[in-house]
């Protein structure tokens, strides 16, 4: 009988000594590195990336520098800010969960409390359209670091990184016949290595150029 997978969630360790540094994303990792002395009076960072690049990564990163930070994925007008002014706001974006009145009380209570904010969205908050004339401003003044797209050398270590926290043996020669045809995009790792996981548990085979060979024809 053909075996099932199971979809399981392995743990990936968010250390810095695990962030793989390349050309596109090592400014963001040197913007998280100039932490406490990001420019202005509001200490605030927007990392600006894909899905799939790293900023939850980097954010990791920042906060355990913090020690104490919370983490906020939506605003909203009744609720009232965590007493410490350490915050990363992920997914940040002009909608409804995203109290514009809340955020602005976000970036004050960091300037008048000394905090620091971080926030992560896929295109820079300075470009979105808050309605709020102060909100806007605020978010045009932040410090932006963008993650660009992934080079051939990133691609190759993300994948090879994907099997080896499952502690599957990910031959060179496949990585490279993958790297070579795949999308530069880091969505592409994920769902490329995801789909060559499920192959090899449920057909019972080790990773190899065949089975990623396959996978590429399933998907055209």
């Amino acid at each position: 009988m053909k075996q099932l997978p199971l979809e399981m969630a392995f743990p990936s360790s968010e250390r810095r000594e695990n962030f793989i540094v390349s050309e596109c994303n090592a400014l963001a990792l040197a913007s998280i590195d100039q932490w406490p002395d990001w420019r202005g009076n509001c200490r605030a960072l927007n990392l600006v990336g894909p899905s799939g690049a790293g900023k939850s990564h980097l954010a990791s990163m920042w906060r355990s520098m913090i020690q104490k930070s919370h983490l906020l994925v939506g605003l909203q007008a009744d609720k009232a800010l965590p007493d410490l002014a350490f915050y990363v706001l992920d997914g940040v974006a002009s909608n409804k969960v995203w109290d514009e009145e809340s955020l602005f009380h976000c970036f004050n209570r960091c300037v008048d409390d000394k905090g620091g904010i971080l926030l992560l969205s896929k295109i820079p908050v300075g470009q979105m359209d808050w309605r709020l004339p102060d909100l806007r401003s605020r978010m045009r003044a932040v410090n932006v670091a963008r993650i660009g797209s992934p080079d051939d050398g990133l691609l190759y270590a993300l994948l090879n990184k994907h099997f080896l926290d499952r502690q599957m043996s990910a031959p060179q020669e496949m990585l490279s016949y993958i790297v070579n045809r795949m999308e530069r995009s880091f969505a592409s790792v994920q769902v490329i290595a995801s789909a060559l996981e499920r192959d090899s548990i449920a057909k019972k085979k080790p990773l190899s150029i065949a089975l990623a060979r396959a996978a590429f024809e399933s998907f055209s």
